[in-house]
């Protein structure tokens, strides 16, 4: 049974169509390398394409000139009268497409300067993550703030955390193996003076650049969809502790959620709600709560020149205080705020509006909540202000926290039963609706108290929001839902970022927060683009539904080293890899790649 056609087997020897041909290079055990040539054919027996027939072209010599065989020669004599190379498209190329692939000319020596790189680098990422870079105008500003120098040293930085670099001692190793527009060497002593060198007042600086991008940013898209240009940019805002090694000032013991030994650094982020992009990044004593920092974080993006004219903040209900709310109406900030239940006038509002909530006209089915909204009158100089104070009924949560409860108090009557004893912190949160009842024996029985239940899941259900811009209820609800995105900017810089310490000293501990917040942003950036291509087209989808999977992804797209030039040349992308380039809306990286030394 003959396993390829005898007409196919006939065009293969077809010598004198070079067209159909593809070439490889092969080195072997003692160092050398030739050039092949084979064609494809489909082995039905296999079912997949094979190589059919294989011919030898010539060595490849170091000045990456192909020294061809006499016999091929003879096959194909238009190969004869000139030099041929081997060019990045994998063919035997003239010196005219050589040089235009390689700007080093053939014959010199590879860059000694480049010659620590290794001869197959990682690609895909570090090219894709500085294209962000690059477009977003990110790489800019750190040139305008910093130097062109020492601000393409941070960003360099904020791609190695983006690759998951942990130690910066190690990053060299790492610079080693991927590809960047300059190979800049930094050892560890000089990454430290890099990070020392970041001052406040530069961040500062740095972050109105990319605040005042915004703006322009969404120029752009009211010139799309002219119906948002009535809306406000949402910016949400949020903090986290750091755990912090270092004896700075600001490391002090707080209520660490984690490490409770180690001292720890507050750190608030403000980030575009629509983008995800962090536009203000503020340190602050890690001994302070959220509700006594919203008026520091305020001044600074004050003192950094923000104009938040055209700004929503909002911020969740740690910020929550009626000092913080008088505070951003006599500075004009147009805000939605998460507000705790705790306050009296709220309690009798909910007693007050109880039969509204519950009623069906005041239900949005798509939000599955009910609101009733009411106004406070608030000050602003010798001016009335109105606030309006916006009630909702959760439906959700009745039936989460009711079964949450169930659950545990049932646990715990097995285990009394049993005579076992129970969890002191499972007591703690649901020992009040466990019932005893004493037997006639003496014994005693356990069961629920549904009435304390049900009551605990009703207040569950409860949720409030002040705004001074957002009189509908719905609206600002949805508004407040969005602010996700910040927890998101925080689960991506502390799992995936290397940002959960800052193992660096006292004076480098600002550089170190502006580069984590870096690869941050380039992360969430390229998040958001992927799946808003998902959004359009609905057959795309995110790796594993992992951005992690598909950073990693394209991490397996390699480069090799050319013998005698200053570049690399790209491996064939597959299928499933090149469908991570269009996640990301950008073309794949060119074939061939050159690296600045320096």
């Amino acid at each position: 049974m003959l396993k390829y056609s005898l007409s196919y087997i006939w065009g293969l020897f077809n010598m004198s169509d070079p067209v159909n041909w593809n070439f490889t290079a092969e080195t072997n055990a003692q160092g050398r390398t030739y050039i092949k040539a084979y064609k494809m054919a489909w082995d039905k027996v296999a079912k997949k394409p094979k190589r059919a027939l294989r011919r030898h072209v010539g060595r490849l010599l170091p000045d990456d000139r192909i020294a061809m065989s006499e016999k091929f020669l003879a096959d194909h004599p238009q190969y004869r009268g000139q030099d041929w190379y081997w060019g990045a498209s994998k063919r035997p190329v003239t010196l005219a497409e050589y040089k235009n692939d390689f700007p080093s000319p053939p014959g010199t020596a590879a860059d000694s300067d480049n010659s620590d790189m290794l001869g197959n680098i990682s690609v895909g990422l570090t090219w894709a993550a500085y294209q962000f870079a690059h477009h977003s105008g990110i790489l800019k500003h750190l040139k305008q703030v910093f130097g062109d120098d020492t601000g393409e040293q941070l960003l360099y930085l904020a791609l190695y955390k983006l690759a998951d670099g942990t130690s910066m001692m190690t990053y060299d190793f790492w610079r080693q193996q991927v590809w960047l527009p300059k190979n800049i060497r930094m050892s560890g002593q000089k990454i430290s003076e890099i990070l020392q060198s970041v001052t406040k007042p530069q961040i500062n600086e740095y972050f109105q650049l990319r605040h005042l991008r915004q703006g322009e940013v969404w120029e752009k898209i009211f010139e799309k969809q002219p119906e948002l240009k009535a809306k406000k940019i949402e910016y949400a805002l949020d903090s986290t502790s750091i755990s912090s090694y270092s004896d700075n000032p600001l490391a002090q013991f707080g209520h660490a959620k984690q490490d409770e030994s180690l001292k720890q650094i507050n750190l608030t982020v403000v980030c575009d709600q629509r983008s995800g992009e962090i536009v203000f990044a503020y340190l602050y004593d890690g001994s302070v709560n959220d509700v006594v920092s919203l008026q520091d974080v305020l001044w600074a993006m004050k003192e950094a020149n923000f104009d938040l004219n055209n700004n929503i903040l909002v911020t969740d209900r740690g910020y929550n205080s009626l000092i913080n709310v008088q505070k951003m109406i006599n500075i004009d900030l147009s805000f939605v705020q998460g507000v705790k239940r705790q306050e009296d006038v709220i309690k009798r509002a909910f007693k007050k509006h109880r039969a509204s909530l519950m009623n069906g006209a005041f239900y949005n089915g798509r939000l599955r909540a009910s609101a009733f909204t009411y106004k406070e009158e608030w000050e602003q100089g010798q001016l009335k202000c109105p606030v309006y104070v916006h009630l909702y009924r959760l439906d959700e949560r009745y039936e989460q926290q009711r079964a949450l409860i169930w659950e545990n108090v049932a646990e715990m009557i097995e285990l009394k039963q049993r005579q076992e004893r129970v969890p002191s912190d499972q007591w703690d949160n649901y020992g009040r609706y466990l019932v005893e009842r004493k037997n006639k024996d003496g014994s005693s029985s356990w069961m629920i108290d549904t009435a304390k239940m049900d009551w605990a899941a009703e207040k569950a259900t409860q949720f409030v929001l002040r705004s001074n811009c957002i009189s509908n209820p719905f609206e600002a609800l949805e508004i407040y839902r969005h602010r996700g995105i910040v927890e998101q900017d925080f689960n991506q810089m502390k799992n995936w970022v290397d940002g959960d310490r800052l193992r660096v000293g006292a004076k480098a501990v600002q550089g170190k927060m502006l580069v984590t917040v870096l690869a941050t942003t380039l992360r969430m950036m390229m998040l958001f683009t992927a799946k808003a291509v998902i959004e359009k087209k609905p057959g795309y989808r995110i790796p594993n539904d992992s951005i992690d999977y598909l950073l990693k992804s394209l991490e397996m797209v390699k480069a090799e080293k050319r013998k005698n030039a200053n570049a690399w040349v790209r491996n064939t992308i597959p299928a499933k890899r090149r469908r991570c380039f269009e996640l990301l809306e950008l073309p794949e990286p060119p074939r061939t790649l050159l690296v600045e030394s320096r």
